[in-house]
């Protein structure tokens, strides 16, 4: 078997723009747009970029709640299945490539529709930005824990609510708060619930969208330290999307950083926060501020504004505002490129700077 539970080819999604007195289809929104990405057992992955970039949306296509324009993502499965399934694909010869479309019906979860979703939705998960909103108020708290596992059929009554109760003391919550509304907690105790609920089906796979973004800092730091216990107790698998880089480097094993649809860097914490070569996680990582007054901040000012995703800039995404820009950034759209281990990049400079 793979060490990679989830392994995404050549994923696009792309939202159609209408116009005219017919509204015919005259552009797509590029908002994903060809990424490759595979994420190990056991980690959590950081996605980190600016707001806009594509981060959710690649996640929640992942994750089957957008339907994909384009590309494969690939879910627990062994690694000499899928490099057969894509190697099939890509090949020259007509009989050659039939069979892999045949076989990638099997296990390529973008051709999962129906009936067939349903064992998918019990190993993957999500925890969403706002509580307030994820979370439906005319339910109570032993609804809303016991919604998945009624629709997985997994239990029975009797099971389901002794289950209920239990996630509510893993997630560090007690029995009396079973018969309560949502509107009655603050924004932390929503969160716990809503990740007691992604747990509910025993799942492998967590995509985490901003779960932190929506809290005060002192509850983001106990709401962070309940999903690292939770990853270890249950050896559960994190897709942590964000736009605070600190909160990342506390969770993450390793960060994408993600720009207009595409990765730009790859690698893993240490080596992102230490080691970056992409002038683009350059900036990001100097706008975090330094705690102390005395300090004197180098901050990295980009120029100009992020592209259009309907009309992306030709060659390197991010060419338009890079000072390091040359002829070669404007014409070719540069390839995931190995710089060290583990570690991939971007960029067509990146030696050079």
């Amino acid at each position: 078997m793979s060490n990679n539970i989830i392994e995404v080819r050549e994923l696009k999604k792309y939202y159609p723009v209408q116009g005219g007195v017919f509204k015919r289809h005259i552009a797509d929104v590029k908002a994903v747009d060809g990424v490759n990405l595979a994420i190990k057992k056991g980690e959590c992955l950081g996605l980190v970029g600016e707001s806009g970039c594509g981060k959710t949306t690649l996640g929640k296509t992942i994750l089957r709640l957008n339907n994909a324009t384009e590309g494969r993502i690939y879910f627990n499965e062994p690694q000499e299945k899928v490099e057969e399934v894509e190697g099939l694909l890509s090949s020259e010869d007509r009989e050659e490539r039939s069979r892999g479309q045949k076989l990638r019906k099997k296990i390529d979860i973008t051709k999962f529709y129906g009936r067939r979703l349903l064992p998918l939705r019990q190993k993957i998960q999500i925890v969403f930005q706002d509580p307030s909103n994820s979370l439906n108020p005319r339910m109570l708290v032993k609804g809303i824990i016991a919604e998945p596992l009624i629709t997985q059929k997994l239990m029975n009554a009797r099971e389901i609510e002794k289950r209920v109760i239990e996630l509510l003391y893993t997630v560090g919550m007690a029995k009396e708060h079973l018969m309560r509304y949502p509107h009655e907690f603050s924004g932390g105790q929503r969160q716990r619930i809503a990740i007691a609920r992604a747990l509910a089906t025993y799942p492998e796979f967590m995509l985490m969208d901003e779960p932190t973004s929506a809290l005060d800092v002192s509850v983001q730091a106990q709401i962070l330290n309940l999903l690292q216990k939770l990853q270890a107790d249950f050896q559960l698998t994190y897709l942590f999307v964000t736009h605070h880089l600190l909160v990342v480097k506390h969770i993450s094993n390793r960060i994408a950083v993600m720009y207009l649809g595409k990765i730009m860097e790859l690698g893993s914490t240490d080596d992102i926060f230490e080691d970056t070569h992409h002038p683009y996680t350059r900036a990001l990582l100097s706008a975090i501020p330094i705690p102390d007054p005395e300090t004197k901040m180098k901050k990295i000012i980009l120029t100009g504004d992020v592209p259009n995703p309907v009309n992306p800039p030709k060659g390197c995404r991010f060419n338009p505002r890079c000072k390091y820009a040359e002829d070669i950034c404007r014409e070719a759209e540069p390839e995931l490129e190995e710089a060290s281990g583990n570690h991939f990049v971007a960029c067509h400079r990146w030696k050079e700077l």
